[in-house]
């Protein structure tokens, strides 16, 4: 009995240990069954990558040879995208936004990047059609990227290059080339390759005179923080036939004194700063630097980014009387030749495009519309108020060309509302008149 347990017992014993044995070995098998598997996907794959690179080389060195930096371009675009989410960066198209076009037009203020080129490839071409300055005569495109070497201010001498400073002097081959790389050299994805901004992006807005007039006291009170910095009188020079006086008297009551005192029209006349004024009238203001601040002793225009130090204006010593003793490093300031040459405060054709419609004040520069603004400003407040009207006092040659100006501006007045006023009335009896009389209108024409 006991005999038989044993050889029971180790026939079991036999039987588990070969299941164990055979299941061990199966597990190995398939260990090296699965390894076996994933070195041959591996080598398969290792092949496809060689075969798929080796057919792509050309392809990839053609392309490189051809645009290289586009396809950079490409690569860098797509992974800023996913690190930053596009929608709170400002628009990189945008050829209707005049802030943006500043941007970049700013960028190009600063002489050692960029010297002065002729009229037809300057700073504000470029800006136009989506260009920035990248520092040492470079561009970039603010949206393709495609960067450009402007070699435009170089000329040959006996195989030498030597610079070239005055804008009239560079050849007009190498202009008309460049005129074309304005447009030809975005990537042929680039909207600024389609379209850039139109002519008249350059305008100031002068349009509502309560603002413009707002504007010309702001940067009075800017400019009147530096009267200690200002040039005087004499150091001025301003365009001929320009009268201040008559300018002076065209301004609303209380227009000089304080931002914060409150009511300005009951507020006690304010001491005048007639540089201050006059630089103002010219689109001067106070500047401030991007990094250092507020800067005392500069102005400068906010549209053509020109920077002016006042030290250079004003005369070095002036005895009691106010006579000039030692003048000052540069003769005169004027208040309209210091803009550079295409600020629309100075050029008509900035302030209006080169094709505007014919008006008014198609043919003037923005100070001369400041001007315009000022005086019928002041004919609609004097027309409302027939005592100051009187109160002026008569016999003077400048009431003489005043009265002059306001009767002419006045007749033009006179004659825009008479026309919107017609047209007005046309419009409505049109809205009265019934089919029948439209009908029997027709037909007496056609039987006439």
């Amino acid at each position: 009995m006991n005999a038989t347990k044993r050889k029971f017992n180790a026939l079991l014993n036999g039987i588990g240990n070969k299941s164990t044995t055979t299941l061990a070995s199966r597990e190995v098998n398939n260990g090296d069954q699965a390894d076996q598997t994933t070195a041959d996907n591996t080598d398969t794959q290792a092949k496809k990558r060689r075969i798929s690179s080796s057919t792509s080389i050309p392809a990839r060195i053609s392309s490189s040879l051809t645009r290289p930096r586009t396809m950079a371009t490409i690569v860098h675009k797509k992974s800023a995208s996913v690190a930053h989410p596009t929608s709170t960066e400002t628009p990189k198209y945008a050829p209707w936004d005049r802030a943006e076009f500043l941007k970049r037009l700013k960028s190009f203020s600063n002489l050692t990047d960029w010297t002065p080129k002729p009229a037809r490839v300057n700073e504000v071409e470029w800006a136009k059609r989506g260009w920035v300055c990248q520092k040492s005569e470079r561009v970039r495109c603010c949206l393709c990227n495609v960067e450009i070497l402007v070699k435009l201010n170089k000329k040959e001498v006996d195989g030498k290059e030597e610079p070239v400073y005055v804008a009239q002097n560079i050849e007009d081959a190498l202009v008309d080339k460049y005129v074309e790389l304005i447009i030809s050299s975005h990537d042929e994805s680039c909207l600024w390759k389609k379209r850039g901004c139109d002519d008249s992006i350059f305008k100031l807005p002068l349009n509502h005179p309560p603002t413009t007039i707002e504007s010309l006291r702001e940067r009075y009170h800017e400019l009147l923080e530096r009267s200690q910095t200002l040039p005087y009188p004499f150091n001025m020079r301003t365009p001929e036939g320009f009268d201040l006086e008559l300018v002076l008297s065209y301004l609303p009551a209380g227009f000089f004194n304080s931002p914060t005192s409150g009511d300005q029209s009951n507020s006690a006349p304010a001491e005048v700063n007639k540089v201050a004024f006059m630089m103002a009238l010219f689109g001067w203001q106070g500047h401030k630097h991007e990094r250092l601040g507020t800067q005392l002793g500069s102005v400068s225009c906010h549209a053509c980014f020109r920077v002016l130090g006042l030290w250079i204006f004003k005369s070095k010593e002036v005895n009691e009387a106010g006579e000039e003793v030692a003048g000052a490093v540069v003769d005169r300031l004027d208040v309209i030749k210091e803009h550079r040459d295409y600020c629309p405060w100075q050029n008509a054709k900035s302030q209006n495009g080169k094709n505007p419609t014919k008006t008014s004040t198609s043919s003037m520069a923005g100070w001369e519309i400041v001007l315009r603004i000022l005086k019928n400003d002041h004919h609609l407040r004097t027309a409302k108020d027939p005592q100051a009207r009187k109160a002026r006092s008569p016999g003077t040659a400048n009431e003489v060309v005043q009265v002059g100006v306001d009767d002419d501006d006045a007749k033009s007045i006179r004659d825009e509302k008479d026309k919107e006023r017609w047209a007005r009335l046309r419009r409505v009896k049109s809205l009265f008149e019934t089919k029948h009389k439209r009908r029997s209108t027709a037909s007496k024409a056609a039987g006439s």
